[in-house]
């Protein structure tokens, strides 16, 4: 127990700790456009899942309590969506672990893997919490969903996993691009950073020709 308590307050670097308010910054202003274009998408997760892929799943998982507890505030909604954040941050951090958002390919298995927990954990918050009628976009397809006969769990993850896919593919290609861009001398310093900084390419000397 004492092993885990000190990996998890390794976690907790005075790097990491401020990367959290930018990633919720950058999570609520995501919502925001979002909302104000009434898109069928939330991009509300991609701060949580910068933070869990550069300073890890614990770091990820505060990153998306504080997005959800800031638009929780707004709309009442969002709190027990709260969970999902948590969730996405943590399989960030997992994904992360095994070098899964260094490559293209693997960006795209992990927006799939965040996708399943999103749709998995959401849905269930829709359904049981909500009755499959949140107020957002996707309530309507629900309700048609509903009207044809469909039970309330078949027609809220039949929503909630085409809302999640878009969203969160869109995401994880963002944060891929963002750690791109990311300096060297900051990713040093997170817990994640190393495998994203690539060696300086050796230049190839010069051979005088043989005479």
């Amino acid at each position: 127990m004492s092993k885990f308590a000190d990996a998890v307050k390794r976690d907790f670097s005075l790097i990491a700790l401020l990367l959290i308010p930018v990633c919720v910054a950058i999570n609520i202003v995501g919502f925001q456009f979002c909302q104000l274009l009434r898109l069928p998408i939330f991009l509300d997760s991609i701060g949580t899942i910068l933070a869990g892929a550069v300073a890890g799943p614990w770091i990820g998982a505060i990153t998306g309590l504080l997005t959800n507890a800031i638009n929780g505030i707004f709309n009442p909604v969002y709190f027990p969506y709260a969970l999902t954040s948590i969730a996405v941050g943590i399989a960030a951090g997992l994904l992360a672990r095994k070098g899964m958002f260094t490559k293209v390919w693997k960006v795209i298995v992990s927006g799939l893997v965040i996708t399943l927990v999103s749709t998995i954990c959401s849905g269930f918050i829709t359904a049981i919490v909500f009755g499959g009628a949140t107020g957002g976009t996707g309530s309507i397809i629900t309700a048609t969903l509903l009207a044809a006969g469909n039970n309330i769990f078949t027609s809220v993850f039949s929503v909630q996993i085409f809302q999640e896919i878009a969203d969160k593919l869109i995401s994880v290609f963002v944060v891929y691009i963002v750690i791109k861009g990311m300096p060297s001398r900051y990713l040093t310093k997170v817990k994640y950073g190393a495998q994203y900084i690539r060696a300086p390419k050796k230049r190839a000397r010069a051979t005088a020709p043989v005479a």
